[in-house]
């Protein structure tokens, strides 16, 4: 695993030129984690980008999960899951398996 990357910005176009930087340099994303201080992205080695402070009801929030791809419903997705510190979001495949060969 390599060195956690940590967001500094505070905006949704740094949120996404960001997750783009990143996403050159690691695998593809698996699972957006949403905690009580913070929001991290994993990729599929579990490497990680963080996001300190954007965790339910931020406003960058939605920006996060959009940008990694994360399956949401964006009705509910600000409120924290009762009696639980955390709250997962998958990610969906960028590329499904064979795509390059569908004509």
């Amino acid at each position: 695993m390599s060195g956690a990357a940590t967001f500094t910005g505070s905006t949704p176009d740094e949120v996404a030129a960001f997750l783009a930087d990143q996403r050159q340099r690691l695998k593809p994303f698996r699972r957006v984690i949403v905690s009580g201080d913070q929001t991290r992205v994993l990729d599929v080695n579990r490497n990680e980008v963080i996001f300190p402070g954007v965790t339910f009801g931020h406003a960058l929030l939605e920006s996060v999960l959009r940008g990694a791809g994360a399956s949401f419903d964006p009705t509910n997705f600000q409120i924290p899951p009762a009696g639980q510190p955390t709250r997962e979001f998958g990610c969906t495949a960028r590329y499904p398996w064979a795509h390059d060969r569908i004509l």
